[in-house]
């Protein structure tokens, strides 16, 4: 079969797809979601995913389905469920990740919302500390430390074999995390090393992600040196972090005392909408010259060179892209009071500039697939449309199918807004030293005026001495 010909065939099969799919909205789906998520009716959050699996996830979207279902379990507490679906999302990202290195060359030419989701570098980091925390909260420590060392693995992989240049290579806060898991197992060692990397993780990325180091975090990496009688790395640490030494205090030694740490997901992560561009058929086609294919792909890059010569060079083509913008929520900050003591949360994750600038580092390799992508299918549809004309006597049917092939190769360009949206925008903490036995605490949440705008009592915390227990609390409203 002619490339014009097959080209002309799936354009048309594609199109009816697309506008079949136009009331299928995705951002009303995840309000919806979000919605139940706010009200904390996990039940019906669960339901709402289940219900809508074969609309809103199907076969491409299946990573998103096990994310988005191991996020709502975590939060949930359904800790077991959650790590299910969890193993089940990084077990298909690493497959994916595979196969869409071996298959890039052959199969440019498909839009990326044809493509299953790959997911973003962040995403498999994010669910080992879910599935870390998970594990706390099943009073399976042991197990909590196999997420500490995964993610220590993926963390390096990032860095060495597969030579990214992404901005997210390292990530502050997951250092941080597994280092108060390392230690709550009384791995020492590993929960200094671990402090140790935060710390600098943080300063390196502190201008680009604008999360300052947490205190306590610098606190707890010069505890565990001093166990360790690391006498020179903690000099180092008062070198190179001179306003938090000046603010350290070495703690007095408590056996009967334990730790309480307030993690608070706060808000949702921006959301990703068309940006539609325009460019000169003539620079589009330079992206072509530039971009490998091979079997199929090669054939139409090919069929559609010999077209060009009948289409201007300044004819504007159109193509979108990702872009992602703030979810709207009010809640922004949260002060914890336990007792005669009152802490304001800390910021130690900033997820959604995590997104955003991962995205934006790759934003040039998608403009040019894109491009590329968008020269080749305007000139097999011109190139289509005139067999089109040739060998069709029809007027009526001649109009119906050339406008056939230029709605579905408009309809085919829509840019992939796919990601991870129930996630919470910031991740916050608060840290307590606590005689060991019961206790309560309160959660005040205030909006972006400074107001209270809620609050949430967690009662009958159990702490035991020399550990550490972790609270956890939502909000995304």
């Amino acid at each position: 079969m002619h490339i014009t010909r097959r080209f002309l065939i799936v354009l048309s099969l594609l199109s009816g797809i697309f506008l079949s799919g136009c009331g299928a909205n995705r951002l009303t789906y995840y309000d919806t979601l979000n919605d139940y998520v706010a009200r904390k009716n996990y039940t019906e959050a669960y339901k709402q995913v289940e219900d809508n699996a074969d609309k809103f996830y199907g076969e491409n979207d299946l990573l998103l389905y096990y994310l988005d279902q191991g996020y709502l379990f975590h939060i949930g507490a359904d800790y077991s469920k959650s790590n299910i679906m969890l193993y089940e999302a990084r077990k298909l990202a690493k497959d994916y990740f595979t196969k869409s290195i071996t298959k890039e060359a052959s199969t440019f030419l498909i839009s990326d919302n044809m493509r299953p989701y790959y997911g973003e570098d962040f995403e498999p980091a994010m669910a080992h500390v879910f599935s870390a925390l998970n594990y706390v909260f099943l009073n399976k420590g042991e197990d909590a430390l196999v997420e500490a060392r995964a993610v220590d693995d993926y963390l390096k992989l990032l860095q060495t074999n597969y030579g990214y240049k992404n901005s997210y290579k390292e990530d502050g806060f997951v250092r941080y995390l597994m280092g108060l898991m390392y230690e709550n197992e009384g791995e020492t060692n590993d929960a200094f090393i671990s402090y140790r990397k935060a710390l600098y993780t943080y300063r390196d990325l502190q201008k680009s992600m604008g999360v300052e180091i947490p205190q306590e975090l610098f606190n707890s990496a010069m505890v565990t040196a001093a166990r360790l009688q690391f006498n020179a790395e903690m000099d180092e640490l008062r070198q190179d972090f001179p306003k938090l030494a000046d603010s350290y205090d070495q703690p007095k030694a408590d056996k009967n005392s334990g730790e309480i740490i307030v993690i608070h997901y706060n808000g949702l992560v921006p959301h990703k909408i068309d940006n539609i561009l325009e460019i000169a058929f003539s620079k589009a086609w330079i992206f072509v010259k530039a971009v490998k294919t091979e079997g199929e792909a090669a054939e139409s890059v090919s069929t559609a060179g010999t077209a060009i010569r009948s289409i201007a060079a300044d004819q504007q083509i159109v193509a979108a892209f990702p872009q992602y913008v703030p979810t709207n929520y009010n809640i922004t900050s949260s002060i914890i009071e336990l007792g005669d003591k009152s802490k304001p949360t800390e910021v130690v994750e900033d997820i959604g500039k995590i997104a955003v600038k991962s995205l934006n580092d790759r934003i040039g390799r998608i403009y040019a697939k894109t491009f590329a992508r968008a020269a080749v299918k305007y000139a097999l549809s011109r190139a289509a449309i005139k067999k089109i004309e040739q060998k069709s006597d029809n007027a009526i049917s001649t109009f119906l199918l050339s406008s056939t092939v230029k709605v579905a190769s408009a309809m085919t360009e829509k840019a992939d807004k796919r990601c991870w949206q129930v996630l919470p925008d910031t991740i916050r903490m608060a840290r307590f030293t606590v005689p060991a036995g019961t206790h309560d605490l309160k959660v005040n949440y205030y909006n972006r005026n400074g107001g209270k705008a809620a609050e949430e009592q967690i009662t009958n915390i159990a702490v035991k001495k020399g550990k550490k227990t972790f609270v956890l609390v939502q909000t995304n409203y």
